[in-house]
């Protein structure tokens, strides 16, 4: 059971480790999903240790105060009267959670001695124990919010205007049949709705290899294609790590040198007498290749292993000697085999 469970958005945890480093310094426990491991149930662990946590910090940044995980996370340790909120941007907390007192730890580089650091850690420690908390901001006056965005709403409803009267004029400008219930052109919705051949061939792929980074990929290079949203809701939020089988290719250093010779009685083959020295040179070639194959499969024998592949590079000449008009031919030919070799890894699919 962690003292602390901390609650941010996975793209801040840069600068939370900071905040769970300090901690761990001064003496709390603490737990941040940092420590789910690989083929975890992450949803069932993350519950858990939400559950089985003395208090929740809930770190607001300009990206949490909009994940929904992250306020239900909070909204834990606000019905069980153990939520200390701290921010690391100039930001005012979601509706819900304005009425509670927070730490700044705005710009904060690490520094233990820092006063905002201790006012949060004294927090931290009034939480836990039940005490008072005191050295925070005072709640935010939510009215200041909406006076704040007066001119970012007026400047929306500018463009909104000028938006309309575009299209509006759309008619006339560009002989575009405008379907005002939507705001569109059938034309130009149709094309948007009707992805390209690349872009399906991407999502497919994703969608056979379940991997996550290959999900990453397309919504990477399409954005706001046709699949995203489907990505960013229905598929993303449901990935876990998995152990997959991983081939390693093993080569070999070309120029493996071995010498073989004519004698076909060596490789348990039948005798055979040479009176012609090309023909004696290509026996012992032959010989080499039986037995460099041999050779190679014998890498590949394991059920760990697969896909050999032997390069044989013949020597310019034979080296021969001719015995009462018999050709006994040797070859100092090269070779190099490369295979693979079966590992297995850690990644994250979405299925």
């Amino acid at each position: 059971m962690a003292d602390i469970f901390i609650s941010y958005k996975k793209e801040d945890a840069g600068r939370v480790v900071r905040i769970v480093e300090g901690l761990r310094e001064a003496g709390f426990s603490v737990w941040w999903d940092h420590g789910i491991a690989p083929g975890s149930q992450w949803d069932q662990t993350i519950q858990k240790e939400l559950t089985e946590a003395k208090m929740v910090i809930a770190v607001w940044s300009e990206l949490s105060i909009s994940a929904p995980w992250v306020k239900e996370e909070a909204g834990v340790g606000k019905a069980r009267g153990k939520l200390l909120p701290v921010r690391i941007d100039e930001v005012d907390p979601p509706l819900g959670f304005g009425l509670i007192q927070m730490a700044n730890l705005i710009d904060w580089d690490g520094d233990t001695n820092d006063q905002h650091w201790e006012h949060f850690l004294a927090a931290a420690k009034a939480t836990l124990s039940g005490e008072p908390v005191e050295g925070l901001e005072r709640p935010v006056k939510r009215k200041s919010v909406w006076l704040k965005m007066l001119p970012i709403l007026a400047l929306i409803a500018l463009v909104v205007g000028v938006g309309i009267f575009v299209l509006t004029k759309l008619d006339s400008i560009l002989g575009v049949s405008v379907d005002y219930d939507n705001g569109t052109s059938s034309e130009y919705s149709r094309k948007s709705a009707t992805p390209s051949q690349a872009e399906s061939d991407l999502f497919e792929k994703a969608g056979q290899s379940t991997l996550k980074a290959d999900y990453l990929d397309y919504l990477k290079i399409y954005p706001q294609g046709t699949f995203a949203k489907k990505i960013r809701e229905e598929i993303l939020p449901f990935c876990s790590y998995e152990q997959r089988d991983k081939w390693i290719p093993i080569p070999m250093p070309a120029g493996q040198m071995i010498r073989a010779t004519s004698d076909t009685s060596v490789y348990d083959l039948e005798k055979q007498i040479f009176t012609d020295l090309e023909a004696a040179c290509s026996m012992a070639q032959s010989n080499f290749e039986r037995q460099v194959e041999k050779l190679c499969k014998n890498f590949t024998s394991s059920p760990n292993s697969r896909n050999p592949e032997l390069t044989v590079t013949h020597a310019d000449k034979c080296d021969c000697q001719e015995f009462n008009g018999e050709w006994m031919c040797f070859t100092d030919s090269t070779y190099a085999c490369s295979w693979e070799t079966k590992s297995f890894e850690n990644v994250e699919v979405c299925k």
